[in-house]
C-alpha cells in the first residue's frame, strides 16, 4: 500500500482489480463506503486471466479522510469475503492532485514513457500506470496523443520493434529434441482417439509427448476471459518454450490425427530452412493460416510472438471473437511484416519470410476425407476433419477412429478400406 498526499486528494487508485468487481460498480461503491462517503467510482475493465487481475479504477471520496482510511486498510481478504468475493486483495493508493490538462500533452506523455521498458511494453498496462500518475482515467482523446508520441519518440515500444529486437537477440540457450503438445477437455469425444494415435507416433520417432486433459470449466478458467478452448494451446506453448527443454515445440489440435506414422517432423523442419515458425495455409482465405498444427523453434522471436499473442492489445480484440487465436496470430504476423496484408491466392509452393514458413494445402494436414486415401508422396500426414453436423464432435471421433483403424491395417499389409 502507498500513501501519497492523502490529505489533499480524496480520490484513490485501485489496481489488481478483479474483472468481476470492475464490472460491478455498485458493489465496488458499496465496499469502499466502509471507509467514508463515496462520491463516484470508475473502472477500466481489462481482461487477461482469472489469476492476473489487470482491471483498475478510481474511487472518489467526499472527504480526504475516507481516502486515507482506504489506503491504510489491510484486511482486504476479510472485507472482500464479507462482500461475497473470493479474491484476497486489492492494491489501493492515493492520488496526487488531478491533472488540469483536458487532453494530456505530448511532454507529459514523453516523461511517463521514459520509465517504460521497450521489450515488454504493453499499451493497456501503461494506460493504467499513466492514469494513476494523472489521477484521472486516460480516455480516447488522450490515447490518440499517446500513440502519436509512441510513433515519434518511442518507436522501440511498437509491436514491430519488439519482434525486431527479438529477431536480433541471441538464440535462447539449451533445448534439445522435439516435443509434441496437445490438450482437450474431458467431454471432447475426438480427444482420446487422437491422443492415443499421436502418442504412438511420438514414441516411434523418439519425440516427447505432453497432453493436458481437463474438465471443460477448468480449461476455460485457465484461459479466462477468453471463451474458446482453442486459446489453451497458446498457454501450453508459452509454458513449453519457457521451460527450455526442447529445441522445437509442435502443437497438434486434439481432433487432428497423424495418419502417416512413418513421416518424421524433421522433414517439415528441413523445408523451413531455419525459419522459426512453420504453419500451413488455411482452407479459408479469411484466416490465411491454420493453427491446428504449428511447429515452433525455441527462439527469442517465438517467445516474444507468443507473449504478444497471449497478452498484447492486438490479441485482446480476439479473446471472444471468431477464429480466436488464429485471427490474432494472422494480425500479429501481418503487423510484424511476416505475412502479406492481402492474400494472393493459393500457394503452389512454400512461402518463406524472415521467420515464417507457410506450407501449401495438404502438406501438414487436410480436412478432406478423400485426401486421406492418397498414397506415396501425396499421402496425408495429418487428418484434421471438419464437421458441421449437430453432433460434430461425436461424428469427428467416429471418422477419426475408423481412419486410424484403417491406416493401422494398411501398414500391417491388410487391405486398406474406408467404410462410412
Amino acid at each position: 500500500m502507498q500513501s501519497n498526499n492523502a490529505a489533499q486528494a480524496p480520490r484513490v487508485f485501485v489496481s489488481a482489480l478483479p474483472a468481476a468487481l470492475a464490472q460491478n460498480l455498485p458493489l465496488l461503491h458499496t465496499i469502499f463506503t466502509t471507509f467514508g462517503e463515496v462520491e463516484d467510482v470508475w473502472a477500466r475493465v481489462v481482461n487477461r486471466t482469472r489469476s492476473v487481475h489487470e482491471s483498475w479504477g478510481f474511487v472518489r471520496f467526499k472527504l480526504p479522510e475516507g481516502a486515507a482510511r482506504a489506503v491504510s486498510f489491510e484486511d482486504w481478504e476479510g472485507l472482500l469475503k464479507d462482500s461475497g468475493l473470493s479474491e484476497t486483495s486489492l492494491n489501493v493508493a492515493t492520488c496526487a492532485a488531478e491533472s488540469e490538462e483536458e487532453v494530456v500533452s505530448e511532454a507529459t506523455v514523453i516523461k511517463a514513457l521514459e520509465r517504460e521498458d521497450a521489450a515488454t511494453f504493453d499499451f493497456e498496462s501503461f494506460r493504467g500506470r499513466f492514469s494513476k500518475d494523472l489521477a484521472r482515467p486516460v480516455l480516447r482523446r488522450d490515447a490518440e496523443v499517446i500513440f502519436r508520441v509512441l510513433q515519434q519518440h518511442r518507436p522501440d515500444t511498437t509491436l514491430q520493434a519488439q519482434l525486431q529486437a527479438a529477431k536480433d537477440a541471441a538464440e535462447l540457450p539449451g533445448g534439445k529434441g522435439l516435443l509434441l503438445l496437445t490438450a482437450y477437455s474431458r467431454n471432447y469425444a475426438p480427444g482420446k482417439v487422437c491422443e492415443t494415435a499421436n502418442r504412438t507416433y511420438a514414441e516411434r520417432h523418439g519425440y516427447d509427448f505432453e497432453c493436458d486433459v481437463l474438465p471443460a470449466d477448468e480449461m476455460l478458467d485457465a484461459i479466462a476471459p477468453r471463451d474458446a478452448h482453442t486459446w489453451y494451446k497458446v498457454l501450453m506453448l508459452r509454458r513449453a518454450i519457457a521451460a527450455g527443454k526442447h529445441g522445437f515445440v509442435v502443437w497438434i489440435d486434439a481432433d487432428a490425427l497423424v495418419v502417416d506414422q512413418e513421416k518424421p517432423l524433421e522433414a517439415f523442419i528441413a523445408q523451413a530452412e531455419g525459419r522459426d515458425l512453420i504453419v500451413q495455409e488455411d482452407l479459408s482465405a479469411e484466416c490465411r493460416i491454420n493453427c491446428g498444427v504449428m511447429i515452433f523453434r525455441r527462439t527469442s522471436w517465438c517467445q516474444t510472438l507468443l507473449r504478444l499473442l497471449w497478452e498484447g492489445n492486438l490479441s485482446r480484440r480476439h479473446h471472444c471473437k471468431a477464429y480466436y487465436e488464429q485471427s490474432a496470430l494472422v494480425r500479429l504476423l501481418v503487423e510484424a511484416g511476416e505475412l502479406d496484408p492481402r492474400p494472393r491466392g493459393r500457394l503452389q509452393h512454400r512461402a518463406l519470410s524472415d521467420k515464417l514458413c507457410i506450407l501449401p494445402l495438404r502438406c501438414l494436414q487436410t480436412n478432406r476425407l478423400r485426401e486421406v486415401q492418397l498414397e506415396g508422396d501425396e499421402q496425408t500426414f495429418i487428418f484434421h476433419p471438419l464437421f458441421a453436423s449437430e453432433n460434430f464432435a461425436e461424428d469427428k471421433a467416429e471418422a477419426l477412429l475408423r481412419i486410424d483403424a484403417a491406416k493401422r491395417k494398411d501398414t500391417a499389409g491388410v487391405a486398406f478400406e474406408f467404410i462410412f
